[in-house]
C-alpha cells in the first residue's frame, strides 16, 4: 500500500461522503486505502459508512477529538505514506498522486517533513493553506493591536511559489511518511481540538525536517461553515493554545500567564457572550493557566 488516507467524521455524514466520493473519482495510478474514523456520530453515519466496501470504517463510541482519532486510524494504516485529510475537503484532480510524486522526487533535496496542497474555496480562491508557528510575543502583540488599532502585523503574508517553505501546513491536508508520524509518536492526545497539527509539525520541525506547500495541485476546503464561535469552542481553542505554549515556549510561559490574568477583567466585557459565559470561560482559563 502506498498511501493511507485518514479522515475523521463527527456527525458530518454528507460532506464526509462527498469527500470520499471525490477521492475515489479523482485518484488514479496509485495504491491507496481510505480509513474513516467516526467519533461517535449519531446522524446515521455508522449505518451508512460501515456498508461502504471502499472504506475501512472504525467507529468509536465516544468523541476522541481530532488528534486521538487520527492516531487510532494510523493503527489500522498499512501505507508507506499518510494523508491526513479533513472531512470537509473535496478533491478536484489527482492530488494524492501529485503529492506523492512530488514528495518522492524532492524528499532528499528539500528534506521534506509534511507536504500540503494549496487549499481553495469553491470558487478556487486560495484560503488558509499554511501558517507560522505561534509565539507568545506575537500573541500578546496581536491582542494589544485590537485595542490600539495599529497597522502592525506580527506575521508576514506568505507568497506561494511552485514550492514554498512554511512553518506548518494546514491540518486539513497533511501528507507525510507514516514512519515519520510514528517516530514523533503521532498527535499529542492531550489536545482535543485545535493546535494539535501545529504541535505535531513543531515536533517534526525540531527533527530538522522542513514543511512545504506545493502549488502543483489544489484541494477545495469547505471551511467556515459557522462564523460564530460558541463558548464551548472558545474554551477548547484557549485550552489548546495554553497547552501548546506550555509545551513549546516554556521559557516565556510565565509572561503568557501574566498577560492572560491581566486581560481577565476585559474578557468579562466581551459582548459576544453572556456574562455567565464569560465567567465560565475565565474560570476555565485560569484553572488551565495555574
Amino acid at each position: 500500500m502506498q498511501v493511507s488516507i485518514i479522515i475523521v467524521n463527527y456527525n458530518t455524514k454528507v460532506i464526509t461522503n462527498n469527500c470520499i466520493d471525490s477521492i475515489i473519482s479523482k485518484t488514479r495510478d496509485i495504491e491507496y486505502e481510505i480509513i474513516l474514523v467516526d467519533n461517535g456520530s449519531t446522524d446515521g453515519s455508522k449505518e451508512y459508512f460501515e456498508q461502504r466496501e471502499e472504506v475501512k470504517y472504525i467507529y468509536s463510541k465516544e468523541n476522541l477529538g481530532f488528534g486521538k482519532a487520527n492516531n487510532l486510524g494510523n493503527q489500522y494504516a498499512t501505507g508507506e505514506f499518510l494523508f491526513i485529510l479533513n472531512s470537509d475537503t473535496v478533491l478536484i484532480e489527482n492530488s494524492i498522486k501529485i503529492l506523492k510524486d512530488f514528495f518522492e522526487s524532492n524528499e532528499s533535496k528539500l528534506n521534506i517533513g509534511v507536504l500540503g496542497a494549496v487549499l481553495c474555496d469553491e470558487n478556487l480562491n486560495m484560503i488558509n493553506t499554511a501558517g507560522s508557528f505561534p509565539q507568545i510575543k506575537f500573541y500578546i502583540l496581536d491582542y494589544l493591536n485590537l485595542f490600539l488599532k495599529t497597522k502592525y502585523k506580527t506575521y508576514k503574508k506568505i507568497d506561494f511559489n511552485d514550492i514554498t517553505k512554511v512553518d506548518m501546513v494546514s491540518g486539513a491536508d497533511m501528507f507525510l511518511r507514516r514512519g515519520l508520524f510514528n517516530e514523533v509518536n503521532g498527535f499529542d492526545e492531550n489536545f482535543f481540538l485545535y493546535f494539535e497539527e501545529t504541535d505535531l509539525q513543531k515536533r517534526i520541525f525540531n527533527l530538522f525536517k522542513i514543511n512545504y506547500i506545493t502549488n502543483q495541485t489544489k484541494i477545495i476546503h469547505l471551511e467556515g461553515a459557522s462564523s460564530k464561535v460558541n463558548n464551548w469552542k472558545r474554551k477548547i481553542i484557549q485550552d489548546s493554545q495554553t497547552l501548546y505554549f506550555r509545551k513549546n515556549e516554556s521559557k516565556n510561559f510565565l509572561k503568557y500567564v501574566f498577560f492572560e490574568l491581566l486581560c481577565s477583567p476585559i474578557r468579562l466585557l466581551n459582548s459576544n457572550y453572556s456574562f455567565k459565559e464569560n465567567i465560565s470561560f475565565l474560570q476555565n482559563n485560569i484553572k488551565n493557566l495555574l
